[in-house]
């Protein structure tokens, strides 16, 4: 579910879920990026595909030879990193606004977003500050 991915040559792509009986659901966004019948396969058979096929599919960005996926990656993110941040923000989230998103990843991102709230100094300060009944003095983290 990220925007690149480079994987070594020897990696390998599983996803096992129907042959062990547990599912989280989360993987049915897949079907937004890939071909559905790509996403079918890999969750339906369970059965490892290799990084050239999940380079062939769509599934991945590059594939790099064994050991060098690190660097690639980081590679990768000092370019993005050298560009405008306001055009590559604004490009990441019209680009997100197109893809279709589950039920599923909608609410795994919601608990993701409350969970930071809810562990959050500010959410600490905010009770602290009501209970002392002053002004809060939150810090954004």
């Amino acid at each position: 579910m990220s925007d690149l991915c480079v994987a070594a040559e020897n990696t390998r792509f599983l996803y096992p879920e129907a042959k062990v009986g547990v599912t989280g659901g989360l993987i049915a966004g897949l079907a937004a990026r890939v071909p559905v019948k790509i996403a079918m396969e890999l969750m339906l058979l369970g059965e490892p595909v290799d990084a050239e096929r999940a380079y062939s599919v769509g599934l991945i960005n590059r594939v790099v030879p064994d050991g060098e996926h690190i660097a690639a990656a980081k590679a990768m993110a000092h370019t993005i990193a050298g560009y405008a941040p306001l055009v590559t923000a604004a490009l990441k989230q019209l680009v997100g606004d197109m893809v279709p998103v589950s039920a599923t990843e909608t609410a795994y991102r919601t608990k993701k977003t409350l969970d930071a709230i809810m562990t959050s100094d500010d959410l600490a300060e905010g009770v602290a500050a009501f209970k002392e009944k002053r002004p809060p003095k939150f810090k954004g983290s």
